[in-house]
């Protein structure tokens, strides 16, 4: 009898126990995804707090350009010589019309800024689902994640400091008039001559060209009237390009210039020298100091005056190294002041 209710003890506990172990794992099933919805969570949080989702401009590279005038392309320096006799009797050429600038902001992101925003929160999405692969498995956790981040960089896009804008529609305005108002050109010839009247002690004469307008009204050629002057040889003084290009601190610009200076010999028409010389942010020119940069709203404020006045510092600062360059087709200092 007693082994007959034993038995009966037994099973009776080996079912309850059965029943329990179904029970228990389903519990701790949910347990476990609790938890690891939680980490999914936190782990976004982090991701997003830590600037994972960070979607404000990134800082452009030091000397990358924002907004240029001219053709030429910034970056360039070479210089070409060809020996023969210095010129005795330079003259500067000078153009009858001054060419039109034509300048414009550079964009370096076309992408719609919540496209943007869009991007950089699935992006950071995925790198959070690489990194828990229990994600494959508890697929809500998983949409989630990529909906969250994806929303989060959405709305701080939308909701961006107003200085993430560097550059405002007005003062792109304002920069654009100034450097039409400058006539760059004449500012970087009269630069030249004065240099060159100060370091070389050589007077120079102007020779005036004019260019062809169509096929019923012909250009003049420089070097015939330069010869009728006495003239041995030329100079002639322009400028391929100047902007704004990015500083060394985030939304920081300073002025770059790209000049050229060609000597050629009124008989014959030989070109004797020409040197290309860039001046600006991560430009650097030997002899001159590094160039200075502020913002945007600094340089265009008061009719863009500390933008004027740093575009000719520069063109003249050029100008005193160009003047000074041996390489020139001219009598060397000491024969000068002789």
């Amino acid at each position: 009898m007693m082994n007959r209710q034993t038995q009966d003890w037994h099973a009776g506990s080996g079912a309850r126990l059965c029943r329990r172990g179904p029970s228990h794992g389903t519990h701790a099933e949910r347990l476990f995804v609790r938890r690891a919805r939680v980490f999914c969570v936190l782990l976004l949080a982090a991701a997003l707090w830590t600037g994972c989702g960070d979607t404000r401009p990134a800082q452009e590279p030091e000397g990358s350009i924002a907004f240029q005038s001219g053709t030429g392309s910034s970056g360039v320096n070479r210089t070409h010589v060809t020996d023969g006799p210095p010129f005795q009797r330079p003259g500067l050429l000078v153009p009858a019309y001054e060419p039109t600038w034509q300048s414009a902001w550079v964009e370096h992101d076309q992408q719609h800024p919540l496209l943007r925003g869009a991007t950089a929160g699935l992006t950071t999405g995925i790198a959070i689902l690489e990194i828990t692969p229990f994600a494959l498995t508890f697929w809500p956790a998983a949409v989630g994640i990529m909906a969250g981040a994806t929303a989060m960089s959405m709305l701080g896009i939308s909701q961006s400091d107003p200085a993430d804008q560097r550059i405002s529609p007005p003062d792109r305005v304002v920069i654009a008039d100034a450097t039409k108002s400058l006539r760059p050109d004449a500012l970087w010839r009269e630069s030249a001559a004065e240099a060159f009247a100060q370091s070389r002690m050589t007077p120079v004469a102007t020779v005036t060209s004019y260019q062809a307008w169509g096929p019923d009204t012909s250009g003049t050629d420089p070097l015939v009237e330069a010869r009728a002057q006495g003239l041995d040889g030329v100079f002639e003084f322009s400028i391929d390009a100047l902007g704004l290009a990015a500083g060394e601190e985030k939304d920081t610009f300073g002025v770059f210039v790209q000049v050229r200076v060609r000597a050629v010999e009124t008989q014959g028409g030989l070109l004797r020298y020409e040197r290309v010389v860039s001046y600006g942010p991560g430009q650097q020119v030997e002899g001159l100091p590094r160039a200075d940069f502020y913002t945007v709203e600094f340089l265009a404020a008061d009719q863009a005056r500390v933008y004027r006045q740093m575009v000719s510092d520069g063109l003249r600062r050029l100008a005193r190294v160009v003047a000074e360059d041996p390489q020139l087709p001219l009598p060397p200092f000491r024969a000068r002041e002789q």
